[in-house]
């Protein structure tokens, strides 16, 4: 058994943001793909109604009437109506654990249902919030970008200007033009990448309104002192969606093994029943009534099916082993999984304290090229240079932290799989 650290759930991207911890309880009940889910889940139970049932008391109620015409000798011809009821009940009783594995068999699938249901809610909500995330990091990009193009606007006016006087070339001119062209287009882009990216974020969570990505205090900027204050959970055991899918299965199996084993024995019902018939008496046309109970055992044995039975167990075991297999290296491949999720998570760690120094060093950066430019000691593209390399700290920085969150989540719904 491996033991791995895991994060704790401070980092849930909807407890920065208010907004998407409505979108996400509501999730549910608005996302299509969800709604699909859940009636594959009540498909499984009525299938497991289905297989109980065989288990269960079996009756059988007929009802019958009759015209009858008769032609007795040395009588004239009779006719009459006349009616039968009959009462059939069966309960099987040793079937060799057939019935038993049919209705585990129900269950196994059901609870297969029941865990791709929630995974699909998990990933749901997971692929919602790395949407999100993604949403709220194309918006500050938009909005760097036409903070960068307010400053280029005043700066390419400057540099017209000072070329009127003879203080800046034309190509100077040319070039801050350029620039500011090659920005919009880049604009252009980024706004219709976010109208994408929200059109395929309301597909998947059904929600109709406005994203206003309103930061709690604006918490996720403050991560840093906090990787540092918390203490991982403790993971010590591992068990995925997969393996616990893997070993349904392989239940299905064995139960399979076992109807396969019953076939060619004898099974025992327990059989009653009420009937009724009439029997004609011989030197009268009236005929008498008669009510039949019975009550007993019924035994049936299937001798031979060709190999049939023998052939479903070879297949069942087969099956059963290859899953055996299957869950060994999912075991291995999950415990690399979690590993590679906690160096990425210790370096996306180290990466965020990096970007928030490089953030910190653009910042006055900025600060100083503003007051040269100001004083007229630099130009207006090296002023501009100091502003895209502010604003590109900005991202890296937005982009660290976002990733962090991501895998961080990733992290959160291991910790939940194995705590359920």
């Amino acid at each position: 058994m491996l033991s791995v650290f895991a994060c704790s759930s401070y980092g849930k991207v909807e407890e920065y943001f208010p907004e998407l911890s409505q979108i996400l309880s509501n999730l549910e009940e608005n996302s299509p793909i969800i709604l699909e889910n859940d009636q594959l889940v009540k498909e499984q139970v009525g299938n497991q109604v289905i297989a109980d049932s065989l288990k269960g008391l079996k009756l059988h109620i007929n009802l019958s009437m009759q015209s009858i015409y008769e032609d007795r000798p040395a009588q004239s011809f009779y006719h009459r109506y006349r009616s039968f009821g009959s009462f059939h009940a069966v309960k099987p009783i040793f079937h060799w654990g057939a019935l038993q594995a049919e209705s585990e068999m129900a269950h196994n699938r059901k609870k297969i249902s029941i865990l791709s249901y929630n995974k699909t809610v998990s990933d749901l909500h997971s692929q919602a919030r790395h949407s999100y995330l993604d949403l709220y990091l194309l918006k500050k990009k938009n909005y760097l970008k036409k903070d960068s193009l307010a400053l280029q606007h005043e700066s390419l006016k400057r540099v017209v200007k000072l070329n009127k006087v003879g203080l800046s070339t034309k190509l100077e001119v040319n070039e801050s033009n350029a620039s500011l062209l090659e920005n919009q287009i880049l604009l252009a882009d980024l706004q219709q990448s976010y109208a994408n990216s929200l059109n395929q974020f309301k597909l998947i969570t059904g929600w109709d309104g406005n994203l206003s990505f309103t930061d709690r205090n604006d918490s996720i900027h403050d991560l840093i002192p906090k990787l540092d204050a918390e203490t991982p959970l403790m993971i010590t055991g591992l068990s995925s969606t997969t393996m616990k899918r893997i070993q349904e299965e392989i239940a299905i199996e064995e139960n399979k093994i076992t109807i396969a084993n019953s076939q060619l024995r004898p099974k025992i019902n327990l059989v009653g029943g009420f009937y009724q018939d009439q029997v004609p008496l011989a030197n009268s046309e009236a005929n008498l009534l008669r009510n039949n109970i019975m009550i007993g055992l019924e035994a049936t044995w299937a001798i031979w099916d060709s190999s049939k039975s023998k052939g479903e167990k070879i297949s069942s075991l087969s099956r059963k082993r290859r899953l055996e297999y299957a869950m060994n290296r999912e075991l291995k491949s999950f415990g690399i999984y979690i590993k590679n999720l906690k160096q990425n998570l210790d370096s996306l760690s180290d990466r965020i304290k990096i970007s928030h120094e490089l953030l910190k060093v653009a910042q006055t950066r900025f600060q100083t090229s503003k007051i040269e430019f100001d004083a007229n000691r630099i130009s207006a593209n090296k002023h501009l240079e100091s502003k895209i390399a502010l604003d590109t700290a900005k991202i890296n920085h937005i982009e660290s932290v976002c990733q962090y969150v991501k895998t961080q989540d990733m992290y959160l719904i291991i910790v939940e799989q194995n705590h359920q």
